[in-house]
């Protein structure tokens, strides 16, 4: 072998060599590659480190493209890599298609787009772990979606889709408490910065708007639901089970539905797709930009009544004796915002307004500030605390008040806490503040205004006060707007169904002309077009089932014209015509039909191979010599008799004469599932293949090839028209008494070769 002859030239240089040369030695221990190692008695011959040959400049030339075993590897770990990353995106591909995978999926996905509004719909804030538990679950489930898709899908990485899926996973991330309380939670008690807290709101708005946009993927769960819903198709039959049908009874019905979708209609309804959500995400975040709110008309009631309570205890500093102003203003602020009539189902004396129509009240009244420590703020509170007789005062006249719009009275816990001195204390935004809660001793006791959501409390505070008297301190009301935010909630989730809604209607009806009017009729096209590029013989009988099809439509279009000719009464209506004129499409779709239908008749059975193997390729060549194949068959040779004395009687008219032979042989031999290979003057190759059939249905297309024949003879002899060149003069000249139309036949069963002539 080559190891062996190497060894062999290794051994004569070195003998041949000097006598003070130290000779290389071969040993038999294997190196990479399967070839021996070569060493050698020079000193520093071999690199020791890497166990790689180093030779003498007398060897070099022998030994210089030795070293190869280190290609060889890199190579195969590359396959293995390649393997490796091949059956990743397989697995990929299979479950980014799974529809058990995209059903869950879109579940998660609807949970993603109501699971916060219903948090603040249905529960409090001790369960928000829960909720963020589950929003951590949507963000994983998601990622790793979106890395599924990117390594299973070739057009989902960077495509709008994917950017999309990006997109609203990271919006996710709002709905975490401690994200979404640090980016839009009111930490700022500066008032100046309320328009900049509600912009901040109007974006956590934007963002869960951004993730109805997940909601597409009910357009695509809903096209696996049609897909699924398709009619099966009917297994195959076998050429001997439909030879036994009735090709009339069974009249072909025009096929709708495809298996697979075309490229054009997928990129045609993805762009549709990306059109609609582009325009419905255009006017959800444009359209609340160009209107005003209705808060930005006037200051809201509040307002004015943590101003009143500053201004009453100004006067009160100056003048002890109008103490109980400040107080009654604090109460009006209490009643007039009454949390617990709020709570009602009625108003009080049945009147017709009070604080049930308000969506907030009041439920927490104190003081803080940033300047002041807690000690400080306590020095303060004691002097602000409320006289028990002008509560019990307030609460006797909401008793028998009958106004237009009523107080309605408290709970006696609730004035307890109101005759009391301020001694709940609270930390917010590691801010001090000191005052009383009404829903202390309510089932969700909410004692400090931390124990909501900071959406679920509005801070009030006076604005007729210097910068520097309310960095000391300075009054604070919190309103509850608990009711607001679940009815906000409850709406939200009403425009997510709608949106959604729209988005899928949107969707489909927007690509439902491009599919009746350009992607149905390609489509169609391409199904026949597949289907003579498998079997072109095919196009004959695509080719007649449109025919009859169009033959029953003029038939239909002829007794409707002529029902409502009988029921109108303007005469003008019997000469109108109908325009009729093809759509471009319906032309392309007939000339295909036509051209398989000529390539069937120009190639015949024989030239199946040659019109199928052009076609099956996506090149615009043509190789007309297609390398030719044995095929197991029964061959039959037809042969008319006497043909040279009728071509020299007939003359020109034996073309007539040959045709209206080959008429009865072709329709005969078709409808025993056999196939007139061609003509060669007067006779007839005809061919029945046996491929891929059984013994029993061998013996069966035995059968048809001798019944065949059979019924060649029988038909020849009953035909009319052959029956006229008995009385043909010059016939009867030359043939006298076997004046008549005769065959003669021969059956083989055996191979033959077939394939174009001049192929190999």
């Amino acid at each position: 072998d080559a190891n062996g002859v190497f060894a062999t030239s290794l051994r004569e240089a070195a003998n041949a060599g000097e006598p003070g040369r130290n000779s290389p030695t071969v040993t038999e221990q294997r190196s990479f590659g399967g070839r021996p190692s070569l060493t050698s008695s020079d000193q520093g011959s071999r690199s020791q480190d890497k166990g790689e040959l180093v030779t003498s400049p007398s060897s070099s030339s022998v030994l210089h493209s030795y070293k190869r075993a280190p290609s060889t590897i890199q190579s195969k770990a590359k396959g293995k890599f390649k393997a490796f990353a091949h059956g990743v995106r397989r697995v990929c591909s299979c479950i980014a298609e799974n529809k058990a995978f995209v059903f869950v999926g879109t579940f998660i996905t609807v949970w993603a787009l109501i699971g916060d509004d219903l948090k603040l719909l249905a529960t409090d804030r001790p369960v928000d772990q829960i909720f963020d538990g589950l929003v951590v679950f949507c963000i994983v489930f998601f990622s790793l979606e979106v890395l599924v898709c990117s390594l299973g899908k070739d057009d989902y990485f960077m495509s709008f889709f994917f950017c999309l899926d990006v997109l609203s996973t990271l919006t996710l991330f709002m709905d975490l408490t401690v994200v979404s309380e640090a980016l839009f939670g009111d930490s700022d008690s500066d008032p100046s910065n309320t328009r900049t807290s509600r912009t901040a709101r109007v974006g956590a708005k934007v963002g869960r708007i951004v993730r109805v946009l997940r909601l597409i993927r009910i357009v695509k769960l809903f096209k696996a639901f049609l897909a699924s819903s398709k009619p099966k198709k009917k297994p195959p039959k076998d050429r001997l089970s439909m030879a036994e049908e009735d090709d009339d009874e069974n009249f072909p019905e025009e096929e709708e539905h495809f298996d697979k979708e075309s490229l054009v209609g997928k990129k045609l309804s993805a762009k549709m797709t990306q059109r609609t959500i582009i325009l419905v995400l255009t006017l959800l975040i444009v359209l609340p930009l160009l209107r005003v709110e209705m808060t930005e008309r006037l200051p809201s009631s509040s307002l004015y009544a943590m101003d009143e309570i500053l201004q009453a205890y100004q006067r009160a500093e100056t003048n002890a004796s109008l103490h109980s102003e400040y107080q009654q203003a604090v109460l009006k602020l209490i009643y007039y915002h009454n949390w617990f009539t709020g709570r009602l189902t009625d108003c009080p004396q049945s009147g017709p307004s009070c604080s049930r129509y308000f969506l907030s009240n009041t439920f927490w009244f104190g003081i803080g500030g940033y300047g002041s420590d807690i000690a400080a703020l306590r020095s303060y509170a004691a002097n602000l605390s409320l006289m028990p007789e002008q509560v019990d005062a307030w609460d006797t006249a909401a008793q028998t008040q009958n106004d237009i719009f009523n107080y309605g009275t408290l709970p006696s816990g609730v004035l307890e806490i109101l005759r009391s001195n301020w001694t709940m204390e609270c930390t917010i935004y590691n801010e001090h503040y000191i005052g009383f809660s009404l829903l202390g001793s309510e089932p969700h006791a909410v004692d400090c205004p931390t124990h909501l959501r900071y959406q679920e409390v509005e801070r009030v505070m006076p604005r007729m006060m210097p910068v520097e008297e309310f960095q000391r301190w300075f009054f604070v009301s919190y309103f509850d707007l608990r009711p607001f935010v679940k009815a906000e909630a409850a709406y939200s989730m009403g425009t997510t169904a709608f949106v959604c809604v729209i988005l899928c209607i949107a969707s489909i009806f927007f690509t439902s002309s491009a599919n009746v009017l350009v992607l149905a009729p390609v489509e169609k096209m391409m199904r026949k077009v597949e289907l003579i590029r498998a079997n072109p013989l095919k196009a004959m009988k695509i080719a007649d089932d449109e025919f009859q099809r169009e033959e029953l439509e003029k038939k239909k279009r002829a007794n409707r014209r002529s029902w409502n000719l009988c029921k109108s009464r303007n005469p003008m209506d019997l000469v109108r015509t109908e325009a009729s004129e093809p759509m471009e499409t319906v032309i392309l779709e007939k000339t295909i039909i036509k051209l398989g239908s000529l390539l069937a008749l120009g190639f015949g059975e024989a030239g199946v191979n040659i019109v199928s193997s052009n076609m099956a390729g996506a090149n615009s060549g043509v190789n007309a010599m297609v390398e030719g194949s044995m095929v197991d068959c029964i061959v039959g040779i037809a042969r008319i008799l006497n043909f040279s004395t009728a071509t020299e009687v007939l003359q020109g008219k034996v073309m007539t004469f040959v045709n209206q032979i080959a008429e009865i042989v072709h329709g005969v031999v078709d409808e025993c599932w056999g196939a007139v290979n061609k003509n060669d003057g007067d006779s007839f190759l005809i061919i029945w293949r046996l491929a891929e059939l059984t013994d029993s249905e061998e013996r069966k297309m035995a059968d048809l090839s001798v019944l065949a024949f059979s019924s060649i003879v029988g038909a020849v002899a009953r035909s009319s028209v052959l029956a006229g060149y008995r009385q043909h003069p010059g016939l009867q000249q030359r043939l006298r008494d076997k004046c008549r139309v005769d065959l003669s036949f021969a059956l083989h069963r055996g191979w033959a070769i077939e394939g174009a002539v001049g192929s190999d």
